[in-house]
Order: C-alpha cells, then structure tokens, then sequence
C-alpha cells in the first residue's frame, strides 16, 4: 500500500509512525484475545469473531492516538484499507489452517455440561427506545446551553447521525438492552460500561475519519458521557433491588445441611462396579509426580495414595497434568476419568469455576480431582520475606488493592486481567473450597507442602445452581423470611468469596461455640471482624428494610443451613413474622446457642401478645446495651 501511494516500499516520516503504532497495538490485542491459540484451537465462528474484536479495537485506538497526535494528516482511506485487507488476509489464513489442521486433529465433539443453560436473547424495546431518546435530549440541552438557543440544522443532523451511529454501534456489539444471563448484577451491568467505552471509541474514529469540528465534538463526547453515566448508574440500581423469590415455605430438617444451595448427592453406586484387569501403583504414582521435580514428591504421593489405595483404577482412566489452561482438560473424554491430578497452582488460572466445571465433566461419579493453590496468607509472607519491614508496610496496601479489590469489581477486573493475565491470583483457602462445593465437589483432604495447599476432593453433589455466588464488596446472601419464603439480604462483605458454599461442611466438622457460631470459622476476613464489630456490614440491609423484607425489630434473618438447627416448633413459629434488622439478641444478650433459642421464643411469644410495645421494648434495651453495655456482633 505505502509503495502504490508513494512509490518506495519502506514508510517514511508519519506513515513509518502509523505503522509502529498498527504492529504495537495489534500485538496487545492479540495477546490480549489469544488470537493465534483461538484461530488454531477454536472453531471458525470464534476464531473470525476474535479477528474481528481484534483488529477493530486496533483501529480504534490507533484512531485515538492519531487524533490527539501530529499524525492527524495521514490518509483517512489508507488506515481503512490497511485494516480491511489484514482483517481479510487473517481470515483467509485462519480458514486454511482449519483445513489443514483438521486432518491433523482428532476433536471430542462432546455435548455440553448443561443442556439448560441456554441463554436468553430477549430485546427489551422498552429499555431501548428511553435510551435514546434520553440520548437525543441530552445533546439538545447541552447545545441550548452552549449557544442560547436551538435550531434544528444540518450541523445538528451531521452531530445527530454520529453521536447515534456511536451509540448504536455500541449497543449492537455488546448485550446492552438485552436480558441478563449472568452471575449477579456486576456482570449485568458490565455490557452497559463496555458500550460506553465502546461508543466513545467509535466517536474518536469519527471525529478523525469526517474531520469534524473541535466545538461539535465537545457538545458530543459530552452528550455521551452523561447519558453513558446515568444509563450505567440508573441500570445498577436497577439490578442490584431486583428481588429474586422463591415462592412458598418449604420445611427445613437438621440433615438438610448436604441440600443447601441447591445441590443433591450424586448416585454412584455403579461408579467402581467393573474392576479394570491392570490397577495402578502407587510406586507408578510416585514416578509421574517425581517427573514435575517437587522436592516433597514422596510426601505429595504418600498423602494421595492414603486417600486413593482402597480404589482401583487403570491406567487409561487416569490423566495427570501440570497445567493452567482449561483446553487441556477439554480434550479429554466426558465422564472418563477416576483420577484427575493437576500439580499446578489454581493461582493461575484467569477462570477458576470454568476450569472446576470441566474436569467436573471429565469424572465419573464418586472419583477425585486432586489439585492445589497458594493461599492468600503465604503470598503475604512470600511478599514479606522479599522486602524490608516499612517497605512491606508501604506496599502492602497497594498489593491489597490491586489484588483483593481489583479483581472484585466489574470496573477494574479487566484491567486487573490485561495486566496479569490471571497469572498469581490472590486466592484464599475459604474461596477455593467454596468453589470446589459450588461446582459438586466435596472435600476429602488437604494438607500443607512448603507455601501450598494440595487438596483432594470427589465429584458427589450436583452443581450448585445458585445464580450469585458472593463475590463483589456487597453480596446478595439468600435467607429464609416471611412465610418461609427465599429473601436476598445485603451485606458489606465480611467472608471471603464463596465462603456460604462451605457452611454446612465446617459446621459438620467444628460444630457450634457456645454463643451458637461456628468454630474455628476461617471463612472471616480480618476486616470482616472489625465491620461485624460495628455493625458496619449491616448497612445495606437498610435497603432490605425500605424495600419491605425486613422490620425494624424482629428475629435473625437466617441461611437455610442455619435455620435447619432450629427446633422445628421455634422454625414455624420463626416464619410467621419477617426478620428484623435489630434481632432480641441485643436486648436480652444470650451467651449460648440454647440461650438464644430461648431468647427468640420469649420474643415471639410477646410479639404475638402485644406486637408494638414489645418491638418498642426491645429496640430500646438493644440500642443501650450496644451503646452503654458494648453488645456486639462476634
């Protein structure tokens, strides 16, 4: 192109320029999207979809950087050119390494885990058509308030037809104004955020491709970050009030603590029925983990074969690997592994759950995944131990931010995942074995080598199908409420992520302390003490209050698990009345779980009487014990 247009083949001056910036973007968007991996691996569908993603924000950064740069004079009808003939060429070379590499490759075309799991594709035109009207609205005020007046002209279809042909462009491209399918109201709103960025993008290709007026753009870019603003603010809290309900009582019972979140026991009574002619060894165990040069491979073989030497297995049912990508595990049969070992970290897999659910997929009923991960507590010492004492506590914040807080909101994950690219995530012990019950797993053991955890674990319950595991800075955790009816209540975080997955399984081991929590509960983070203290992580169930599913006075709202320690006759009496924000555990001060059991029942029991003056009463007497006394949450 450059010799056609000047004449000699090497660019010069701005066209030299352009081109550093074209390879230096191109090559971050394509490490970015795994361009050459997918093109290879993927099928042709995602393969042209990720050219495409990629090289159109190739050119809209490298709009940018035009635009605000002395390279504004390069040929508009050259930048288009050059994108469009590599989009064609990368095509063209992606569909004839598919012809080559599919004699190559034999691919399990196995069907999905879930045949259920089809997502919705709904427009709502009701959301669409206020959008943009709000849209046009927004670029009339901002111009009337510009020049005085407003006059319909020229100038304003020309600005009209780029500010909507941005924004359109931006919705057909992400799911904005579509039904949500996804996790919880973060990843609901992150196609609003990505619109955005994406229509400010397209104006900037605009602005430089049409020439168009600095005063115009101003008016413009304006229009679209406040309209941009509120749809995103407005789309939030829209999300996050949106009540999810289970409708009617359903009866809880004290062995119901292996049905919570949805989940049900696996049959596999026919998992080991047939006993393979050859079994595995663990002095074979040994050889193939001694192969990954761990110094403690004795010791990892002893612990795996003390849980796994009563099974007998095959060779050709068992796969280990040291791995951090998920494709390796896909390529694997459904359903035909009794023993899955992976000796690499969790730590560096950018989707944990994707990577869970597959080698879910890949075992039988009843057979092991055998894994490990470096808990968040050995990063910090890994942390301290490089760097003086004050500089540890200088950085530590930042190291906290950027890897506790980053990775946790919609905003900042994608930025948190280009600069590391899922590699050494801060992960802790309560998360990975919250993940492992989320996706049917059940622990069996764990153990400590040098700064890892190695955990074993059998596929035995059904996937959770819990539609928001926690995970942001304010969690959605379901409850029981009026009439034994599921209520979401809002709460700062004080757990780690996933920890409600695992509450059945540590009270099944530690029990109850005599104030009726759990024992030796890891699952709190050490700020997570300090807001329970203070009463800090309540603050968002003011909205549960305004919104009508809690009272101002009344019992705990409680998790089924925890309901289901109850006695029955406290359970249907407990349902009867919606919970409180302010529970007759404040008043009367229980020091013991049968105390509290007795607190709630004395505290019904007058509700039922006189409901108003008893929630007077015990308001008050709550309010000066948690004031004058220090009664407070443990």
């Amino acid at each position: 192109m450059h010799y056609k247009k000047f004449g000699i083949f090497i660019p010069t001056d701005n066209y030299f320029y352009l081109y550093a910036i074209f390879l230096f973007f191109w090559i971050i968007f394509a490490i970015y999207y795994k361009k050459i991996d997918i093109c290879i691996e993927k099928p042709i569908q995602l393969s042209v979809r990720i050219i495409f993603w990629s090289l159109l924000l190739n050119l809209l950064f490298v709009v940018i950087i035009l635009s605000i740069s002395d390279l504004w004079s390069v040929s508009r009808l050259f930048v288009i050119s050059f994108v469009f003939i590599l989009v064609s060429f990368e095509i063209c070379l992606t569909f004839i390494l598919k012809l080559y590499t599919s004699s190559k490759l034999i691919i399990n075309d196995t069907p999905p885990l879930l045949d259920n799991d089809k997502k919705s594709n709904k427009f709502y035109i009701k959301w669409l058509l206020p959008g943009i009207f709000f849209l046009i609205l927004t670029y009339i005020i901002l111009s009337y308030n510009n020049t005085g007046s407003f006059q319909y002209s020229i100038l304003h279809e020309k600005n009209f037809l780029i500010l909507i042909s941005s924004w359109g462009l931006g919705t057909l491209l992400t799911n904005r104004y579509k039904e949500p399918v996804t996790i919880n109201h973060y990843y609901e709103i992150a196609p609003y955020i990505k619109a955005a960025i994406l229509t400010s993008l397209f104006l900037t290709f605009f602005y430089f491709l049409l020439r168009i007026s600095p005063t115009s753009m101003r008016i413009i870019y304006k229009a679209n970050f406040i309209h941009s603003s509120i749809e995103i603010i407005a789309f939030f809290l829209f999300f996050f009030g949106k009540s999810k309900r289970s409708n009617g009582y359903k009866e809880h019972s004290k062995n119901q603590s292996n049905m919570a979140n949805s989940q049900q026991a696996l049959d596999d009574s026919n998992s080991s029925s047939v006993k393979p002619y050859y079994s595995f060894k663990k002095k074979e165990l040994s050889k193939s983990i001694a192969i990954f040069g761990f110094d403690y491979s004795n010791k990892l073989t002893d612990f795996i074969w003390e849980n796994i030497k009563k099974e007998n297995y095959s060779h050709e049912n068992i796969t280990i690997l040291n791995t951090s990508s998920t494709i390796n595990v896909e390529l694997l049969n459904n359903l035909s592994k009794d023993l899955l070992i992976n000796t690499h970290p969790l730590n560096d897999f950018r989707r944990i759950n994707e990577y869970l659910l597959s080698s879910y997929s890949k075992l039988k009923t009843g057979r092991f995944l055998i894994g490990s991960f470096i808990p968040l507590e050995n990063m910090k010492k890994n942390l301290r131990s490089k760097m003086p004492h004050f500089l540890y506590f200088i950085i530590l914040p930042f190291y906290f931010i950027f890897n506790r807080v980053f990775p946790k909101l919609a905003i900042t994950k994608q930025i948190y995942f280009i600069l590391t690219n899922g590699k050494n995530r801060v992960i802790s012990k309560a998360e990975v074995l919250g993940r492992l019950s989320f996706c049917g797993y059940e622990l069996i053991d764990d153990t400590n080598y040098e700064d890892r955890i190695y955990f074993i674990c059998k596929k035995k319950k059904t996937i959770s199908n819990e539609k928001f595991p926690s995970y942001g800075p304010i969690v959605k955790l379901n409850r029981v409420g009026y009439l034994g009816e599921l209520i979401y209540i809002y709460k700062l975080r004080t757990m780690y992520p996933y920890s409600e997955f695992i509450q059945g399984d540590i009270y099944e081991k530690n029990r109850l302390d005599v104030s009726g929590k759990m024992k030796n509960d890891y699952r709190i983070t050490s700020w997570g003490k300090i807001f329970r203290r203070y009463f800090i992580d309540e603050i968002p169930q003011i909205f549960n209050w305004i919104r009508g599913d809690l009272n101002l006075v009344g019992v705990r709202a409680l998790s089924e698990h925890y309901f289901s320690l109850y006695p029955k006759s406290l359970q249907l009496k407990r349902v009867k009345f919606k919970p409180g924000l302010i529970p007759p555990y404040y008043a009367d001060l229980p020091k013991t779980f049968d105390e509290i059991i007795e607190s709630e029942i004395q505290y019904l029991k007058k509700k039922e009487e006189k409901p108003f003056t008893t929630d007077l009463t015990y308001c008050l007497r709550s309010v000066f014990n948690i004031f004058f006394i220090g009664a407070r949450s443990k």
